[in-house]
């Protein structure tokens, strides 16, 4: 949503996407954010394993959401 692609539109396959997504390789569509938090924010959110993802409780204090808590 962020880039306006839809995310792993690089594959030609779902089984290619699927491969990505197990392999934790992230969509090259996440190249083209400039925002640094919101790269970040998004990185956590995807990061592999999912163990390694922070809950929605620890995202909330994420320094992306900072504006929003002034």
């Amino acid at each position: 949503m962020v880039t306006r692609e839809i995310p792993y539109s690089e594959c030609e396959s779902v089984v290619k996407i699927y491969k990505k997504v197990t392999s934790g390789v992230r969509p090259q569509s996440l190249n083209k954010i400039n925002n640094s938090d919101l790269k970040s924010f998004i990185h956590k959110c995807i990061a592999h394993p999912p163990s390694a993802r922070p809950s929605a409780a620890q995202l909330l204090h994420d320094p992306f959401f900072h504006d929003l808590h002034s």
